[in-house]
């Protein structure tokens, strides 16, 4: 379809767009309009192809948008003869089949929407059943590989027996037909709704959780003037138009999946390839990547950053890849500009960076497509939506920071959050003058760029020197044999803090920990921030978003240090853990075997090399 867009280069193509009112650009503030004039855009065109086992010549399943409206709309139908109305959370458990993308629109017809992480314990999907008060849970059914179904058993007695469960086959799954999700909506009318709904623009559409990575994760209310302005936004800052191919291949509980992957394809008409049911975590799929591409002529490149490190690092064999687009964009500001470089270089597509969250609707900020990416920043703003750096303090912004100022950065728009589900998790979220406060820290240039230079939790402080993580990353990136990279902060008695960074090294290489730490040492611009020390895993740990989990790695750092420092304590029989509590934070757990004959001497010994840090610890002997 031939849809044209003016040039979107600088700032001032931004303040242009802006003279039109924001309400003259919105044809409808619920997005059960967008979803419906997307389906209605070309009804036998192909809207999703499913593929379940990461090989592009397997048998693909595919749904065109006649049938998904139909499908939809029956889904609808379930849900609202089960209890579901505008208030009321259709809560779905499901790794992405097209039973997920289903349940995904008719739950935001019927009511509110909420995808969670299927790899969640028992204890965390019951809270988020209970919190959300679920009137309607789908889950997949028993499946070889998944553990879903176990972990719903095990959560039955613990959530209201009034909750439906309905369940989904995945791959090599059996079907429950007493509670099969589609064998009960294919008996109901696919042509239209049982109910009338009124939906005002403030009304929430989905709640979608944050993507922590340790105890209960936040849920986040977005609403459906957030959803829609996005739909207008996210396709005038990229250009997309119905022709577009785009693989679902995020995690669709997270909001670049919901969104990017799930509402926002639909509502404009695009095809969307699902590779897999586990998207870029499936091996194959990421061997296949650009096979997958070339027969099915995906037009858009994109992945989380270590997807692209990944992909940076095996590039196609011969494969033809014309249908992709010059330009793409990854919804990371932790992506290195060197794999931004790296993948240009590979197959002459432009990365442009976004800063988003979950709290935003996902993304605020943009490279402009037909600009200058300015490699390393997230870019300029969306139109409509304010993005400042200040001066905080506490909920008082005390002034705008001057260019190339670092500051706090806060956002106001139409696509911001109204806050968590649950009150406590508001305090302090927002200014007295109704900015949401990111908690990153950032600067802008003279031309209006963003640049994030950290979290104010993450900066590694070096004997009151800031550094950024990143800097340590992009450059150990550079590095021919390194996939990924990480850096945290150590503790250290003399400076606070030590930079070090953990590496997952591309297959088949060689490098020592001791040539990265050189490496780095010799290409860091900063000679405070080179690393201290390269730790080589085997394997990066993640979070479910796919992003290194530095949390985890923050603690195994803390962890090495205090057992090297208490190393010859007790004849060498200490053993050092780091634990979360919910009061005092990561504490250092020190285990002692030995007689308790020398137990005052020992903890004497280990509380005077403890006191320099600030960190509480626990002495626990053990014979």
């Amino acid at each position: 379809m031939q849809i044209t867009y003016a040039p979107l280069r600088t700032l001032r193509d931004i303040e242009e767009l802006e003279r039109v009112p924001l309400a003259e650009r919105i044809f409808s503030w619920n997005l059960n309009d967008w979803i419906a004039r997307g389906c209605a855009l070309d009804p036998d065109k192909t809207a999703i192809r499913y593929v379940a086992d990461g090989d592009p010549d397997g048998d693909a399943v595919t749904l065109s948008y006649r049938e998904l409206s139909a499908r939809a709309n029956q889904a609808a139908n379930l849900f609202h003869s089960l209890g579901v109305s505008e208030n009321d959370v259709v809560l779905y458990v499901l790794p992405t089949l097209p039973q997920l993308y289903v349940a995904m629109l008719g739950a935001v017809a019927a009511g509110i929407g909420c995808g969670v992480n299927w790899m969640f314990k028992p204890e965390q999907l019951a809270e988020l059943v209970r919190s959300t008060k679920a009137k309607v849970v789908v889950a997949l059914g028993p499946t070889p590989g998944y553990e879903i179904w176990e972990n719903m058993q095990a959560i039955r007695a613990d959530i209201s027996p009034f909750v439906h469960i309905l369940t989904v086959p995945g791959p090599g799954g059996r079907a429950m037909p007493d509670t099969d999700f589609d064998t009960l909506a294919a008996k109901q009318p696919g042509d239209r709704l049982l109910f009338q709904r009124k939906i005002a623009p403030g009304d929430i559409a989905a709640y979608v959780h944050s993507g922590g990575t340790t105890g209960s994760p936040k849920l986040v209310t977005l609403t459906h003037r957030g959803f829609a302005y996005k739909c207008w936004a996210n396709a005038v800052v990229m250009a997309h138009t119905p022709d577009d191919v785009i693989f679902s291949d995020y995690p669709m509980f997270h909001i670049a999946g919901i969104f990017a992957r799930g509402y926002f394809a639909l509502v404009h008409g695009m095809s969307i390839v699902i590779p897999s049911p586990l998207g870029a975590r499936d091996k194959r799929f990421i061997a296949n990547y650009w096979r997958f591409v070339e027969k099915f002529g995906v037009t858009i490149f994109s992945g989380v950053p270590t997807t692209l490190a990944q992909l940076a690092k095996s590039g196609p064999s011969g494969e033809k890849l014309a249908s992709l687009r010059d330009y793409a964009c990854t919804g990371s500001t932790a992506f290195p500009a060197e794999v931004a470089r790296q993948i240009e270089k590979l197959i002459g597509v432009r990365v442009l960076l976004t800063y988003g969250a979950t709290e935003y609707t996902q993304n605020v900020t943009q490279a402009p497509r037909d600009g200058d990416p300015k490699f390393g920043s997230p870019g300029i703003r969306l139109p409509y939506t304010q993005v400042k750096v200040v001066e905080l303090d506490g909920d008082v912004i005390k002034r705008e920071c001057g260019t190339d100022e670092i500051g706090v950065v806060v956002v106001k728009g139409p696509s911001i959050t109204p806050g968590y589900l649950e009150p406590k998790y508001n305090e302090g979220v927002f200014t007295r003058d109704g900015w949401f406060n990111s908690g990153d820290l950032g600067r802008f240039d003279a031309d209006g760029y963003l640049w994030l230079t950290g979290r104010v939790k993450d900066v590694i402080i070096r004997g009151g020197h800031n550094i950024d993580p990143s800097v340590i990353e992009g450059t150990l990136l550079k590095h021919a044999e390194v996939m990924l990279a990480a850096a945290v902060s150590k503790p250290d008695a003399y400076a606070g803090e030590l930079p070090v960074a953990y590496v997952q090294l591309v297959p088949g290489a060689r490098a020592t920990a001791e040539a990265i730490r050189d490496f780095a040492l010799e290409h860091i611009p900063e000679r405070a921030a080179a690393p201290k020390e390269i730790v080589i895993v085997d394997k990066m740990p993640l979070t479910d978003v796919q992003k290194p989990a530095k949390v985890e790695l923050r603690r195994d750092a803390a962890r090495r240090a205090f057992r090297e420092l208490l190393a010859d304590v007790a004849d060498g029989k200490v053993t050092v853990n780091m634990v979360a509590d919910p009061v005092k934070g990561n504490v250092a757990v020190i285990e002692v075997a030995g007689a308790l004959a020398a137990r005052h001497a020992v903890e004497d010994m280990i509380h005077e090399r403890m006191k320099a840090f600030p960190i509480a610890y626990s002495v626990q002997w053990t014979e």
